[in-house]
């Protein structure tokens, strides 16, 4: 199981990209999801990457398809209380062979966005608004260092960092339990989780190792460590 990116909504992605670039981050390209109603801002390091994403059409995110996947209600977490993250998780698929799984109790979500008869795999955890929405690209393994040339997006930051080595989420209280698709997450060690008194992402980059860290809250629930 490895973590392909996190998803972070925010209300105000600008003033949130400019300033991860003034911390010295590299921005890569940004993306549309039509359809779902959404919108993101990305930033690729070599095993997995950062979005930014916001609502840009409320009748999109609203529809019977989406409205499963709880994205209004994550988008409006100050409002809903819903967890404004997502983690998504990839898969090295072989040809010739059955698609693995790594939620084996999710639902098949096919989007217009998606290339035909491929679709994004994602966990039934609905029903537990203090976790991250859990999904999966069964079609696409690659982490960005191995992307293919028209798909390259810039890894070199001057902050210097490299590899996306830890996610730690705070989630607020009371948490009385999981649903099985984050337990299993738990359990292979993909994330750590700890009781806050709001939600929060710490990323860590590089294994930490200058022992070095930023806060980007109120602004977005985000601290990176390096």
């Amino acid at each position: 199981m490895e973590l392909d990116h996190i998803f972070i909504f925010t209300h105000h992605a600008e003033q949130v990209a400019s300033t991860l670039q003034s911390f010295g981050l590299s921005e890569g390209t940004a993306n549309v999801h039509p359809g779902q109603g959404t919108a993101c801002r990305r930033f690729f390091f070599q095993n997995a990457y950062i979005e930014l994403a916001w609502v840009i059409n409320i009748d999109e995110i609203k529809k019977p398809v989406i409205e499963r996947t709880k994205l209004w209600e994550r988008s409006q977490y100050s409002l809903t209380y819903f967890c404004p993250f997502g983690l998504c998780f990839r898969t090295n698929q072989q040809p010739e062979q059955a698609i693995n799984l790594i939620f084996e109790d999710g639902w098949r979500y096919h989007s217009i966005y998606l290339p035909e008869g491929q679709f994004a795999n994602i966990a039934s955890n609905e029903d537990f608004p203090a976790e991250p929405m859990l999904f999966e690209m069964p079609f696409f393994g690659l982490a960005p260092k191995d992307y293919p040339l028209e798909k390259k997006q810039s890894l070199t930051h001057a902050t210097g960092f490299h590899q996306l080595t830890k996610v730690s989420l705070a989630l607020p209280p009371p948490i009385n339990d999981f649903s099985v698709a984050f337990r299993k997450v738990l359990q292979e060690g993909a994330i750590q989780v700890s009781v806050g008194e709001t939600y929060s992402a710490t990323l860590e980059f590089d294994d930490g190792k200058q022992g070095e860290l930023k806060d980007f809250n109120p602004l977005i629930p985000l601290r990176i460590t390096w």
